[in-house]
């Protein structure tokens, strides 16, 4: 999908304010929406961006991108895929929602919205997606309504800020809510895979280097030991009958190792194999902490998020318990959220659940008290995102080199093992 311009059409247009340098004219490319709702296309010259699509309002043209000219023609077409074909959907919903929050904040009715995102769209299933929920609204569905009938693209979370926005009539508002959400969101999880990408292919990397030493050339010097008719250090006398095991049997583990993953994830489905996995994640030692602080950052952002597109708490937090991706911690939203229909307060119900942080309990009580939850909320994420990238990088420069040093000290022992009795026959030779 190709972003529109994150700057909010409409906003900082108007002139130079005092003390602004001038800014030579550039040419820019858009696509846009006439009052008819027909998608048009052309140049218009403008300082930047933003006096581009005012230039554009004015001649009552709803800009869906604007772009300056030689980077548009400069760039290669794009082909629907990124890495292997493959895109990313949530990157491309986050893209979404912060155009469809552009179009309807600048009066774009949602039909003619519909049609200028779906030609904009590459993602071949999110096209879709988008050409069903305009029939859904043609045929008189409120926009909410048709995000929920694809639950699989627009999660619960989603789909109730969209029915509180149509309801309080804030629906541009709640819409950049969404998109800077999912923004975060994004970045949090590509810096997570990004840190932890390093130390995984030293893994990979480390462990074919060492299967690949025992099985194609340690046979080769069994062959030369066999011929010196003497006996062979321990060792290398281990590192031996290791090689003519795996050789043998090498098959039989891999096939082993298989159907274990495979049993271990069928069980992982399982609501009990699930509610073990998901404690012994909260447990794991390194990883255990670094989750449970993502998972409360989670807990916190979205449901100041929620709060802040006017859900109501209760059904805010049968929203946060999908999202936490963790049995554990969303039985014990559900038993805050069942204590909270008893009367009791939010922050002591999660207290006494004793799974979610003391930090989180103290700022959450601090903010019933004084009114301001929502804001305490977004503190508290905050906090836990800056917690998990130290944590993040403490982690990774830990494993670097403790990784390096295990397949150092491994593919050395068994270089080692090899070269024991052709130094021990030196020896006798000499």
């Amino acid at each position: 999908m190709r972003s529109l311009p994150l700057t909010r059409f409409g906003e900082g247009v108007g002139g130079r304010g005092p003390g602004e340098s001038y800014r030579m004219p550039t040419t820019y490319v858009y696509t846009g929406l006439d009052q008819d709702g027909k998608t048009i296309s052309g140049e218009v010259v403008a300082e930047d961006a933003a006096n581009a699509a005012a230039l554009l309002k004015a001649r009552a043209i709803f800009p869906t991108a604007v772009e300056p000219a030689k980077a548009k023609t400069a760039a290669p077409a794009r082909t629907g895929g990124s890495l292997f074909g493959r895109r990313n959907m949530a990157a491309d919903v986050a893209v979404l929602t912060r155009q469809l929050a552009n179009l309807v904040a600048g009066g774009v009715p949602l039909m003619s919205a519909f049609a200028a995102l779906t030609a904009h769209t590459e993602h071949p299933r999110l096209r879709a997606v988008l050409g069903e929920m305009q029939q859904d609204v043609h045929a008189g569905s409120t926009l909410w309504e048709a995000l929920g009938a694809h639950r699989d693209v627009f999660p619960p979370l989603f789909v109730n800020m969209v029915k509180a926005g149509e309801a309080s009539g804030q629906l541009s508002t709640v819409l950049n809510w969404l998109a800077d959400y999912q923004e975060q969101e994004q970045a949090r999880r590509m810096q997570i895979r990004g840190a932890l990408m390093y130390p995984t292919l030293l893994v990979i990397a480390g462990a074919l280097a060492i299967i690949l030493l025992v099985t194609l050339v340690v046979p080769r010097f069994a062959t030369m030991f066999d011929e010196f008719g003497q006996a062979l250090p321990l060792p290398t006398l281990i590192l031996l009958h290791t090689s003519s095991f795996l050789g043998r049997w090498g098959w039989a583990i891999a096939l082993g190792i298989a159907l274990l993953v495979v049993g271990f994830r069928r069980y992982a489905r399982t609501p009990g194999g699930r509610l073990a996995v998901d404690r012994l994640r909260l447990r794991a030692p390194l990883f255990g902490p670094l989750m449970r602080k993502a998972a409360m950052s989670r807990f916190a952002r979205t449901t100041a998020t929620l709060m802040q597109g006017g859900v109501p708490l209760l059904e805010t937090l049968s929203v946060v318990r999908d999202v936490l991706d963790n049995d554990i911690l969303a039985r014990a939203t559900d038993d805050a959220r069942e204590g909270m229909r008893e009367g009791e307060r939010f922050a002591e119900r999660l207290r006494q659940t004793g799974v979610f942080p003391g930090f989180l309990t103290h700022m959450i009580g601090i903010g019933e008290e004084t009114g301001d939850l929502r804001s305490m909320l977004h503190t508290v994420a905050n906090t836990y995102d800056i917690e998990v990238e130290t944590s993040l990088k403490g982690l990774v420069s830990l494993l670097e080199p403790v990784i390096i040093i295990t397949v150092g000290a491994i593919m050395g022992g068994i270089i080692l093992a090899m070269l024991l009795p052709i130094y021990s026959i030196n020896l006798l030779g000499s």
